[in-house]
């Protein structure tokens, strides 16, 4: 019982400073767009193109992140030490990232990277988490 005490408040801190996060790149997205533009100009076709890529990968990183936090939520993974673990350590890397893209203006191809790594990651050990726990207390 120590080990989940000590480790659910960073796991759901960390999570909830990620989302944050995103959501802030929300709102200062048009920097991230214009870092992702080429150099020599760009034309509105292609404007357009970045801030679509933008929108979807900010999307896709809050969507998975808030079915992590669900998950988190129902209880399926508390007790479970190593997703809490990985979790945590993606999260904490994933709003490190996500702040130097934030301050720095770094272009939609690191914000994908990001999202890949600390966000789909996690979100696919906590799917994998979750199906595994219910299968076992199914069989009971």
């Amino acid at each position: 019982m120590v080990i989940a005490e000590t480790i659910l408040p960073p796991r759901f801190l960390s999570l909830i400073t990620q989302i944050i996060i995103t959501m802030n790149l929300f709102w200062f997205q048009d920097q991230t767009v214009r870092a992702s533009l080429p150099l020599g100009g760009s034309t509105d076709e292609t404007q357009s193109a970045k801030e679509t890529e933008v929108m979807v990968a900010l999307s896709l990183g809050i969507s998975i992140n808030i079915l992590e936090l669900i998950s988190l939520f129902v209880g399926y993974t508390i007790f479970s030490h190593g997703t809490g673990m990985f979790s945590t350590a993606c999260h904490v890397a994933g709003s490190i990232t996500l702040a130097f893209v934030l301050l720095e203006s770094l272009s939609v191809t690191t914000l994908w990277y990001s999202f890949a790594l600390t966000c789909v990651l996690p979100g696919l050990v906590e799917l994998t988490t979750v199906i595994v726990i219910a299968r076992i207390q199914g069989g009971r």
